[in-house]
């Protein structure tokens, strides 16, 4: 039975890990694509200002180049924001994973408490025999008498250490 609750256990952190390892790819994909979205910008932002020094005069240059910054810091700003909410979404998403698995571990420990425990009636059984046996019943009477199995009584006797 505790060999079911470990594995259990060992299930739910293999089942968090994965959960945390697909996220953290997920991630990676994005900043990924970001990256790729910011190379993308500066080509064009190279290739605008090559083809405007060829077009423009110097003065109508710095205006360009005074709007492609603006459109730059912009863009730079919708991308840390998003990042920056995808990323607490996602902290938020683990925290709550992590709280799910704190309970349900408590769970499994409060049912292994129980297991554990020796229920009175076995403990009750075990004076029982021990009295009988002092009073000079044979193992057989013994067990016959608490309906248990003559190897019980001869463990407990053994365990009592007077048999």
């Amino acid at each position: 039975m505790n060999y079911l609750i470990i594995g259990l256990i060992c299930l739910v952190l293999l089942i968090l890990m994965i959960y945390l390892y697909t996220k953290d790819s997920e991630s990676s994909r994005k900043f990924f694509l970001y990256e790729r979205a910011i190379e993308d910008l500066n080509k064009k932002i190279y290739e605008l200002e090559k083809s405007s020094k060829r077009e423009h005069s110097a003065d109508d240059d710095e205006e360009f180049k005074n709007y492609i910054d603006e459109i730059f810091e912009s863009s730079m700003e919708k991308i840390t924001h998003f990042i920056v909410t995808s990323r607490k979404k996602d902290e938020e998403d683990i925290k709550k994973l992590i709280d799910k698995v704190d309970s349900k571990l408590a769970h499994v420990e409060e049912k292994l408490k129980a297991i554990n425990t020796i229920p009175e009636s076995y403990q009750m059984n075990d004076k029982k025999i021990v009295n009988l046996y002092e009073k000079g019943l044979s193992v057989s009477e013994i067990a016959r008498n608490l309906r248990v199995g003559i190897g019980e009584v001869e463990l407990v006797l053994k365990i009592a250490g007077i048999k």
